[in-house]
């Protein structure tokens, strides 16, 4: 019998063109803001790591129910670490409020 209980991870960062997205200038509505780190916090230790989440709805995916569908992923630097799919339960009028429902999850 095979021993194939392995974690594959690819510490490798994303990559993303941060030439292809518009700059914006979102002062005026959060102001000056820094991020407050504690003066107690621990030094950081190893090598940095990047979590994204990337949530998609189809609107009225389902062509009995008119509901949407809901999917989900989360990743470590490279790696999927959780997918989430599901039927929604309500019946949404437009995108925008089915995706909002998985934005809130």
């Amino acid at each position: 019998m095979h021993d194939w209980t392995k974690i594959v991870f690819d510490p490798m960062l994303p990559k993303v063109d941060k030439a292809s997205f518009e700059k914006q200038d979102w002062t005026d509505f959060y102001g000056d803001v820094k991020e407050v780190i504690p003066p107690n916090a621990p030094p950081p230790r190893g090598k940095s790591v990047v979590i994204s989440c990337f949530v998609d709805a189809d609107h009225s995916g389902n062509l009995v129910t008119r509901r949407s569908h809901t999917v989900i992923l989360k990743f470590c630097n490279r790696a999927p670490i959780l997918w989430y799919s599901k039927g929604q339960n309500t019946v949404y009028t437009s995108t925008f409020g089915s995706k909002f429902i998985v934005a809130k999850m």
